[in-house]
């Protein structure tokens, strides 16, 4: 597939997603388009560097078997107090390392294989540090935002910040970088999940399911169909799980209804551009 093809894809596609939705919208007597742009609103949800280290440290929390284990949104309020209000140069003054404050993690909670090297709760305190030190260096918030947005020039500089903030903080791959970002406000860097990966490779869009391939894929796209990528990124993502979560309504998934139907639109489409 050439350039051209590529971007006439894009263009079909992100379409075939939009009236997806819109259909499902109208088959739900509990949705309307009020909800749908409210999921589609990202304000920015930090005023300081201790908010931005308290997404961090809730994304950390979101790894893999963490959620189960950590179960951050269930004890925030005595992570917080661990944490001294999740401030990262507060943070970095009352723990020399990440073992002070998985011993401190011990002394609140009751945590299972402890001596293991694998303990996620170990892990997590791990991440906190790190994370707390790469915040630290920024003098507030505003300095900080100067730094994400200067990588805001095109998808290879938009990609290489994921990609730094996963080598400076234990525990951040890119997907979890992009979440800690997306989170943040920052509209430019989607999550490259299990759902997105999916549907941008059967759909011939991403060169391969490598989360980066795919990634740079959704920001190629929002750039073609003049979307932000966090627009992009959540109607994808809300189709294919069906969780409108902002207003507690779960309409089933709907991930691979989404992909046959838009292979068959596509196939159609082709069949006539041969006549």
């Amino acid at each position: 597939m050439n350039n051209k093809e590529l971007r006439e894809r894009y263009k079909e596609v992100y379409q075939l997603a939009e009236d997806f939705i819109d259909k499902l919208i109208s088959e739900n007597k509990t949705l309307n388009k009020e909800i749908l742009e409210r999921h589609l609103k990202n304000e920015s949800k930090f005023g300081n560097l201790a908010d931005a280290n308290r997404r961090l440290i809730e994304s950390l929390a979101n790894r893999q078997m963490m959620p189960s284990v950590i179960k951050f949104q269930e004890r925030e309020d005595i992570i917080k107090e661990i944490l001294g209000g999740y401030d990262p140069k507060e943070i970095i003054k009352k723990y020399s390392d990440s073992e002070e404050l998985f011993k401190n993690f011990k002394e609140k909670f009751d945590i299972k294989n402890a001596e293991s090297k694998r303990n996620l709760w170990r892990k997590f305190a791990v991440g906190i540090i790190s994370g707390s030190h790469f915040l630290n260096s920024f003098k507030d918030k505003e300095e900080f935002d100067k730094f994400v947005k200067t990588f805001n020039l095109n998808k290879y500089t938009k990609a290489s910040l994921p990609i730094l903030l996963s080598r400076e903080i234990e525990g951040f791959g890119l997907a979890l970088s992009c979440d800690f970002l997306k989170e943040l406000g920052y509209r430019d860097y989607p999550k490259p999940d299990v759902h997105l990966i999916k549907i941008f490779n059967e759909l011939n869009l991403a060169k391969s399911t490598d989360p980066y391939e795919v990634y740079k894929s959704i920001v190629e796209m929002s750039e073609i169909v003049n979307k932000d990528a966090y627009t992009i990124d959540k109607i994808f993502w809300l189709i294919s799980s069906g969780n409108f979560y902002l207003d507690n309504i779960k309409i089933g998934r709907n991930r691979d209804k989404f992909i046959e139907h838009a292979k068959i639109k596509l196939s159609k489409r082709k069949n006539v551009e041969d006549e």
